[in-house]
């Protein structure tokens, strides 16, 4: 079958967006990148042909990177994939029998292709978009639905879109499929059996869902030689004075998890500036983080405690919090601040610190798991039986 795999808000990466790039050509990718074209790796090695579509960069950028010596050529393919922009640039059949969506997008009568078989919504937030454009878009094309969930919380929060779009078009299907870690680069950086190095820590989800907290208690904590290595695949981060921050923007996953190999801790405070508490509905990062052995500080909160209850260094909620009201909230303001604080944090490390087995017991329990879970063979195979089903309707 033809498949085009949609995945938009990756316009400004740090180098153009393919599996080569992502893996060692210093292209940083979010989580939505990275299992998007995992997935489009595999359904290309069982036989589909599989086109994967992109925002454009944006122009200074795509100037800068031309001058650079970095090309994108569309309809260029990279590990059985072929790779364009949202004008399908490059791809000369452009009827397809499938189309894979997600995020935002919602203008699919604006696509310059014809769909004949299948829909499918890749549901990443907790918030399913373009829901009525996407059943009149199937109707209009006599095409089956299918609706991705990532995670059971991820699916609580959407839990009233599938009876929706079930409605609209009967012969739609459900199917709740976790997020792949890019077992391939593990086990590679696993190999070269790197060692941990004391205090080194490390942030690599985007710099808004807490670096900055992640700093100030990294600041106070009485550790020697200590080290905190930021990376952003959305290269926002601010820059610090303090002689132990060292910046690092988008890289590729090679160089990425060679540091996380390297790092002890990966403190994840889930507080933006825009005042909101971050919920993952299922979190590539803390699930690479803990691949490698790094122990991940963080709250139990969105899909967290599901994937990962047992693995991280849970934090107790800042006073007056109420997890499990949060937790049936899509979307969670705080707007005192209280997850700014830091002494919790502090405590916790400083906790794991004192003691030697504990500190080793979270090093090493989860890595396994998350490789046996999560690998894209398993998560791959669930998404072939989906196009069965969907295609067999």
């Amino acid at each position: 079958m033809r498949i085009a795999i949609l995945v938009i808000g990756n316009s400004r990466r740090s180098n153009y967006l393919n599996g080569q790039n992502l893996r060692y050509g210093n292209g940083g990718g979010s989580g939505t990148d990275t299992s998007s074209v995992l997935v489009a790796e595999y359904l290309a090695k069982q036989g589909h042909e599989v086109v994967f579509v992109t925002d454009k960069m944006d122009e200074p950028l795509d100037t800068t990177y031309k001058q650079m010596g970095r090309n994108y050529t569309p309809g260029e393919s990279f590990y059985g994939v072929k790779y364009t922009n949202i004008e399908f640039d490059g791809i000369e059949d452009k009827t397809f029998d499938i189309l894979i969506s997600m995020l935002w997008f919602h203008d699919y009568h604006l696509l310059p292709i014809k769909v004949t078989k299948s829909f499918i919504y890749w549901s990443h937030m907790q918030w399913v978009y373009g829901t009525q454009n996407f059943i009149d878009y199937a109707k209009e094309n006599n095409l089956s639905i299918g609706l991705v969930h990532i995670s059971n919380w991820e699916e609580k929060m959407n839990e009233t879109c599938f009876p929706f779009i079930k409605s609209h078009v009967p012969n739609s299907v459900k199917k709740n499929i976790p997020n792949p870690v890019f077992d391939e680069i593990i086990n590679e950086v696993k190999a070269e059996n790197h060692q941990k190095q004391k205090g080194k820590f490390i942030f690599h989800a985007s710099w808004a869902r807490g670096g900055n907290i992640a700093m100030d208690a990294v600041r106070q904590l009485e550790i020697p030689n200590k080290e905190f290595h930021a990376f952003d695949y959305l290269m926002v981060i601010h820059d610090h004075k303090d002689p132990f921050f060292i910046r690092h923007d988008g890289v590729d996953k090679k160089t990425l998890f060679t540091h996380l190999a390297q790092s002890e801790y990966f403190i994840y405070p889930l507080y933006t500036p825009y005042q909101d508490v971050h919920k993952d509905t299922f979190s590539c990062v803390v699930a690479e983080a803990l691949s490698l052995g790094v122990i991940v500080v963080t709250y139990p909160l969105g899909a967290l405690p599901e994937n990962f209850d047992g693995h991280c260094a849970w934090l107790t909620p800042p006073p007056g919090i109420d997890f499990d009201e949060m937790q049936k909230q899509q979307l969670s303001k705080d707007l005192n601040g209280d997850f700014k604080i830091t002494s919790n944090i502090v405590e916790k490390i400083n906790e794991i610190e004192s003691n030697p087995e504990l500190k080793l017991q979270l090093q090493t329990s989860a890595s396994q798991y998350i490789v046996d879970r999560f690998n894209i063979n398993v998560v791959g195979n669930m998404w072939v039986e989906l196009i069965n089903e969907l295609t067999n309707l």
